[in-house]
């Protein structure tokens, strides 16, 4: 098996997940609740860009950039089988996943929820339109690995808060929640 280089994931920083195909992870109907997620050909879209939000030691909320929602199990399964989808963040553990670095350079996604059962393809493959499934790891299961990398070309901004005054509807002078602009208002 080749090597690739680990990525170290940062804070506010956007990557993809990729498949020994190449294909990555994305969220399909990714704006609603119980969004699909499969794989797809990198087309440089935010539904195909994740953030880890860190909540312990090697543990993150993977965040889908274009919806804001998570990677979480279907029904909170545990079962192996059970789908992958898109969730509001409701602070589960069923929303948590432990990234388990390997000599090769590539990582398994563990479930924190579904004791350990790794991020895996439905139907032993990981081409286009593959959905995603947790499964009890499998010795040598190259659909259990990933390449995480960091999307180079966008980087993650925080959202520009426009300061407006809070004592007179319009004005927009104000630094602040409760400034006040130079009209006194």
């Amino acid at each position: 098996m080749k090597s690739v280089a680990q990525t170290v994931i940062e804070a506010d920083r956007f990557y993809t997940i990729a498949a020994h195909t190449g294909n990555v992870i994305q969220a399909v109907e990714g704006s609603k609740d119980g969004g699909t997620v499969r794989l797809g050909k990198y087309d440089h879209k935010p539904e195909q860009e994740w953030s880890f939000v860190r909540e312990g030691d090697g543990v993150y909320r993977i965040r889908n950039r274009a919806s804001g929602k998570l990677l979480d199990l279907t029904m909170t399964g545990t079962a192996n089988g059970t789908w992958l989808h898109l969730w509001e963040d409701v602070g589960g553990t069923s929303q948590m996943w432990k990234v388990e670095h390997t000599p090769e350079g590539t990582v398994r996604l563990r479930s924190s929820w579904a004791g350990g059962k790794c991020v895996d393809t439905v139907g032993i493959g990981a081409e286009v339109g593959a959905v995603l499934q947790i499964w009890q790891e499998v010795p040598g299961g190259g659909d259990q690995l990933w390449v995480i990398s960091e999307v180079k070309d966008r980087v993650k901004r925080a959202a520009k808060v426009e300061a407006r005054c809070v004592h007179r509807k319009g004005c927009r002078a104000g630094q602040g929640r409760k400034a006040r602009c130079k009209e006194g208002c």
